[in-house]
């Protein structure tokens, strides 16, 4: 009996309130960054054919399991009895009365991966114009994610966690700019206003190099 008291224990206290929110909050953290690194990788040149539908599936799976482990990482905070969160506090942005800031970047980061996953598979009934204005909201999403990892996780003052939130926020944002350069190569060349069949348009013409 003393063997298996021992064992309960030692299960306990690896399943801890703080061990579990900690390594799903981490988890979560990570498969968002994957998917947003997939996402902006998809606007290279290079991504064509097979491999975007590849970044993309990367892109999909990712935001949907590190929406998974956000759940997880919220909700094992109602059996913590040292702060004592209530469901609202977990639920509502700002309510917590610990951390609220911190608390509730997290809650709306959580939130807006939901609604970036739920844009994406309505995509064809709300259109590409309206996914897209929905889409702007990723980076902001990673971002809320990344300062309330940084802000709120205890274990955030250990070097090898901040290593990896260091690295994976200048990678996101190196992803980024090199997104945002691309579509402006793609999109580069002049405007002009032509008169064709009676009517007038506009026409992007290349720039010459």
């Amino acid at each position: 009996m003393a063997i298996f008291h021992h064992f309960g224990s030692s299960i306990s206290q690896i399943l801890s309130v703080w061990v579990t929110t900690r390594a799903a909050g981490l988890t979560s953290y990570m498969l968002l960054f994957a998917s947003i690194a997939a996402g902006l990788l998809q606007g290279g040149a290079w991504a064509k054919g097979p491999v975007k539908a590849k970044l993309n599936m990367v892109h999909q799976w990712c935001g949907w399991f590190g929406l998974l482990f956000g759940m997880v990482h919220g909700l094992v905070l109602l059996f913590d009895r040292y702060v004592g969160y209530s469901l609202a506090d977990i639920l509502i942005p700002f309510k917590a009365s610990e951390d609220r800031l911190w608390m509730g970047l997290g809650i709306l980061s959580l939130y807006l991966m939901l609604l970036l996953i739920i844009s994406s598979d309505l995509m064809k009934k709300l259109g590409r114009k309206a996914w897209r204005l929905i889409h702007f909201l990723a980076m902001p999403t990673y971002l809320m994610a990344l300062i309330h990892g940084i802000m709120l996780g205890s274990d955030s003052r250990q070097t090898p966690v901040l290593v990896l939130y260091a690295v994976t926020g200048m990678a996101a944002l190196v992803l980024l700019v090199n997104r945002i350069l691309a579509s402006r190569r793609k999109g580069g060349g002049k405007l002009i206003v032509v008169q064709e069949g009676g009517k007038t348009r506009i026409k992007q013409i290349p720039t010459s190099r």
